[in-house]
C-alpha cells in the first residue's frame, strides 16, 4: 500500500521535475574490501529502479538532456567510476529496457591502476585507519582526522592533495605488501568497454582526485589527459564534465577556466538533488562556468527508492 502511494505521488512530481540518476557499481555482491562508503545497487533492484523511470518519465540521452529548453518531465542515467559491474551486470538491464546512459570513465584504471577511493575503502574495511594515520603523520608531519567515516570524509577534501595523498597509501600499501592490484574493480582494458548506440562515455578527470585540492597545472593534467584517453578510445564522447565528488568545494575557478578551454558545455553536479523548471544554474555562479545539473544516487532498495525521490522532492520545494 505503502509503496503504491509513493509511486503514484512520484508519478505526479515527475510531471513536474527532471532527473538525473547517478550510478557506481551493479554488483550482485559486494566484496568485503569496499563494504563501507561504497555505492551499490544490485542488478535486480536496478532494473525495478529503471522500470519505474520509464513509466514515469521520457528517458533521454544526458546530451539531449541538458541541451533541452525545458527538461521538465525528462530523465537521464548516469554511471561514474566505470566499476566493471557496471558494464557486466548493469548494463545488460539498461539494454533490456532500452535506457541510455552516459558513463563517466576515470582513464587511471584503463591504464592499470587501482582507482584510489577503493584504497581508502580497503584502509578502513581492513581496520587500518590507524596505522595508515601514524604513516602518512611521519611521511608528511600532517594530520588526518580518524575514526571511520571522519577519516573517508576527510581524505576529500581540499586541504589534502588528493594526488600526494594517493602516493603515500602506494607506499604505505608497499611496505606492508599489500597487492593493490587485487583492488582493481573498474574497467582496467579500453576494449571492455562496449560500443553500442545507447551508452555515451565522458570525463571523470584521469584519476578522480579533488580538483580543488590541485595546483592549476595538476587540474589541468588530470582534465587533459583523460579527454585525449577518451578521443583516443572512439565512440560516443559527451559535452558533460562530470564533477569527481561533485559538490560545489570540489572544484574552482580554475576548474571552469580550464573546462571551458578544453570545449567542455555543461557539468554535473551529485549533490542528491532534483532539476526544476527555471532553476538552471551556472556552476560557481561565475563568467567563466558552465551550465550545471543536479544528480542524486539512488538507494539499493526499491522501497527506499521511493521514499528517497519524496524526501529529494520536498526539498526541492522548499528550496
Amino acid at each position: 500500500m505503502i509503496e503504491a502511494l509513493l509511486s503514484r505521488v512520484n508519478g505526479f512530481q515527475a510531471r513536474r521535475s527532471s532527473h538525473i540518476l547517478l550510478y557506481h557499481a551493479t554488483m550482485r555482491d559486494v566484496p568485503d574490501n569496499l563494504k563501507s562508503d561504497f555505492h551499490n545497487v544490485v542488478p535486480n533492484v536496478l532494473y525495478e529502479q529503471l522500470t519505474w523511470l520509464t513509466k514515469h518519465f521520457d528517458v533521454v540521452d544526458l546530451e539531449e538532456y541538458c541541451r533541452s529548453d525545458d527538461t521538465t518531465g525528462k530523465a537521464a542515467v548516469t554511471f561514474d567510476d566505470a566499476y566493471s559491474s557496471a558494464f557486466s551486470q548493469g548494463l545488460p538491464v539498461l539494454k533490456s529496457l532500452n535506457v541510455p546512459c552516459t558513463v563517466f570513465l576515470c582513464g587511471c584504471t584503463l591504464e592499470g591502476k587501482v582507482f584510489w577511493r577503493d584504497k581508502i575503502r580497503f584502509i578502513i574495511n581492513n581496520d587500518l585507519e590507524g596505522e595508515f594515520l601514524e604513516f602518512y603523520h611521519r611521511a608528511t608531519g600532517a594530520e588526518i582526522a580518524s575514526e571511520g567515516h571522519v577519516f573517508y570524509r576527510y581524505t576529500k577534501t581540499p586541504a589534502v592533495n588528493s594526488k600526494k595523498l594517493d602516493m603515500i597509501i602506494d607506499a604505505f600499501f608497499e611496505g606492508k605488501k599489500i597487492a593493490v592490484e587485487d583492488l582493481q574493480y573498474c574497467v582496467s582494458d579500453a576494449g571492455d568497454l562496449l560500443r553500442s548506440p545507447l551508452v555515451s562515455y565522458g570525463n571523470h578527470t584521469y584519476d578522480h582526485y579533488l580538483l580543488s585540492s590541485l595546483s592549476n597545472e595538476e587540474q589541468e593534467e588530470q582534465i587533459v589527459r583523460n579527454w585525449k584517453l577518451l578521443e583516443s578510445i572512439g565512440g560516443k564522447i559527451s559535452s558533460v564534465f562530470s564533477i569527481p565528488f561533485g559538490g560545489k568545494g570540489s572544484f574552482n575557478l580554475k576548474t571552469c577556466e580550464l573546462l571551458r578551454k578544453y570545449g567542455y558545455d555543461f557539468v554535473l553536479y551529485s549533490r542528491g538533488r532534483l532539476n526544476m523548471p527555471g532553476k538552471r544554474q551556472t556552476a560557481n555562479d561565475d563568467a567563466f562556468c558552465l551550465p550545471s545539473f543536479e544528480r542524486y544516487m539512488p538507494s539499493g532498495r526499491m522501497k527506499t527508492f521511493q521514499i528517497q525521490l519524496m524526501k529529494i522532492w520536498i526539498k526541492a520545494l522548499l528550496a
